[in-house]
């Protein structure tokens, strides 16, 4: 049994208690057997032994909401691509995403059963995954690759169509994508910045579409997780008894009053607006790249998601439950998703502690595993090691420099710590 102590740097566990200064974490395999007060926890004998001290040792950052597969954003380029490339180049999109502490994550859609288990198997680097396989659309939804030409675009050719209109349709399908290994299910109650034909604020599938979604993942003790923007959406997909709201900027005082009630989790992706607005002021070729139509629509989100800050903070401050998630894709945020703890600090009135354990414990809450997001025996020994203190400047996390360790399941990914 291979044992390895990390000693001398301040432990933040992923719970909310206080930091603990001098700690020592013991890791067998890929589990933590012990963790403390250094004159608390007994070294093993023969252990490995690594130098934390002036450093932060937390858990690995659970992110709920990415999108780790690649698709070429430029329509030309993306029809001329064979199926392998694109699923190689998804291999360095969620290589960058475990390398920037990235350890756990939902995949919103595009990633199947094999990506999943491709990485358990340790064939390739990247974050443990949850799948949804293809996020659930109607006929002209945000999921629907229908282009003016007449043409459906497969966007990832490995995914089965994630189109269904009507109860029974959309029966058939979340059974099938349950058949084929997904993890929890994904629906789009509104259209999206990216969607070619619709509105980001226009509400999409009925009550009693989204209702047998959930129904049907239930069945299977799975959740689901619903896209949506405008508020019309948000509203029917509350009316739904859904697990997570993704998105949910357009949240109304009587929405945070139905998430309270019903214990909503929400996954608000903040950083991926202002993020993208940044992208394109400072990088013209990657401006060109984009849907001609997007720009418009995310200045006017964004302007609309400033007015929405004191409601966020109120919401967040009378207890709806919050989980990290960015909406990572090949396009914006690889290798940045830590980015988003500053919005939550900034947008959602976090302290820097509030946002690490939404980011942490309570995000394994969110995903369903009490094995991640905390430094506590028998946990999976998922930690990083952070040169500075998080809690006095969340933005140090964004730093990759600064991710001394990076640590998944008791493997090292990245390691420049002293032994």
């Amino acid at each position: 049994m291979a044992s390895l102590a990390i000693t001398g740097g301040t432990l933040i566990d992923g719970s909310g208690r206080d930091p603990l200064a001098h700690a020592t974490v013991v890791v067998e395999d890929d589990r933590i057997v012990a963790c403390g007060p250094a004159a608390g926890v007994a070294i093993p004998r023969g252990a490995r032994v690594l130098d934390a001290g002036g450093r932060t040792i937390m858990p690995g950052i659970i992110d709920c909401h990415v999108h780790g597969t690649y698709r070429a954003r430029d329509m030309r380029a993306h029809l001329l691509n064979a199926p392998t490339y694109n699923v190689l180049r998804s291999t360095h999109v969620l290589r960058e995403t475990l390398a920037c502490g990235v350890t756990t994550a939902r995949d919103m859609g595009g990633a199947d059963a094999g990506f999943r288990e491709a990485i358990a198997e340790g064939f390739i680097d990247g974050p443990r995954l949850l799948i949804s396989i293809a996020m659930v659309s109607q006929t002209g939804g945000h999921g629907d690759a229908w282009v003016p030409a007449g043409l459906r675009v497969q966007k990832r050719a490995w995914l089965p169509s994630p189109v269904a209109d009507g109860v029974d349709e959309v029966r058939r399908l979340v059974r099938h994508l349950l058949m084929a290994g997904a993890d929890f299910i994904k629906i789009c109650a509104t259209g999206g910045i990216t969607s070619v034909t619709d509105s980001w604020d226009e509400a999409q599938f009925t009550v009693d579409e989204i209702k047998v979604a959930v129904a049907e993942a239930a069945a299977r003790r799975k959740t689901v997780a619903v896209h949506a923007e405008g508020i019309d959406g948000i509203r029917t997909a509350l009316a739904c008894g859904i697990h997570s709201l993704e998105h949910g900027w357009f949240i109304d005082e009587a929405c945070v009053e139905t998430m309270l009630a019903a214990g909503t989790w929400w996954v608000p992706t903040l950083a991926l607006v202002p993020l993208s607005l940044e992208h394109r002021k400072a990088n013209s070729a990657w401006d060109k790249q984009q849907l001609a139509n997007e720009a418009g629509k995310e200045a006017e989100i964004y302007a609309r998601m400033e007015r929405q800050v004191p409601l966020w903070k109120d919401a967040v401050r009378r207890g709806v439950k919050v989980a990290f998630g960015t909406d990572q894709s090949h396009r914006l945020l690889v290798g940045e998703n830590l980015v988003e703890l500053r919005f939550m600090v900034d947008w959602l009135g976090m302290t820097p502690m509030q946002a690490l354990v939404a980011a942490t414990g309570r995000a394994a809450e969110c995903i369903g595993r009490n094995d991640v997001g905390r430094i506590a025996p028998g946990c999976l020994a998922d930690l990083l090691v952070v040169d500075g203190d998080p809690l006095a400047d969340i933005r140090v996390l964004e730093e990759r420099s600064r991710l001394k360790l990076v640590m998944q399941g008791g493997r090292a990914f990245t390691n420049t710590l002293r032994e």
